[in-house]
């Protein structure tokens, strides 16, 4: 399966790849309330880990002023 990023039928696919490699549950399993709200937290976690990856390679490799 190819998951296209211009294609708003993968954000399906890909709510589910976010489910499983963040909380390693099968979200075929789970009712629609229940996938939706692991799947917003998936998203929560993932713009909180890019943030804190820019913040670090910033400090590692930019000019810190300090």
């Amino acid at each position: 399966i190819a998951v296209n990023s211009d294609n708003p039928e993968d954000e399906f696919l890909k709510g589910e790849a976010l489910i499983r490699a963040n909380f390693h549950i099968d979200p075929d399993t789970l009712s629609p309330s229940s996938w939706a709200k692991l799947y917003a937290e998936a998203i929560w976690l993932e713009t909180w880990r890019l943030k804190n990856t820019a913040e670090l390679l910033a400090r590692m490799f930019g000019t810190d002023n300090r």
